[in-house]
């Protein structure tokens, strides 16, 4: 399980890769910097969930392809005890 920030930039980068769409041509129909977008998909700044439908609507995705199931997804209530 990974924190759910990081599941949805790594999803961001695959559907955008599988779509053959850069990083730069992204962010900009999306209006953000490229490097905005790339802190993004490493998980470096957390993303809204606005941006993250903007992103959905412009790749032409389903929100499944984005979103992780909830199973998948670190939360304090399934963290392992250290």
């Amino acid at each position: 399980m990974q924190p759910v920030q990081k599941l949805i930039g790594m999803n961001i980068k695959l559907a955008r890769t599988k779509r053959s769409i850069s990083q730069a041509e992204l962010a900009e129909k999306i209006g953000i910097e490229a490097s905005y977008l790339s802190r993004i998909e490493r998980a470096v700044v957390p993303v809204s969930c606005e941006r993250v439908y903007e992103i959905i609507h412009v790749l032409g995705c389903k929100p499944s392809e984005i979103f992780p199931e909830p199973k998948e997804v670190e939360t304090k209530f399934n963290r392992t005890e250290q």
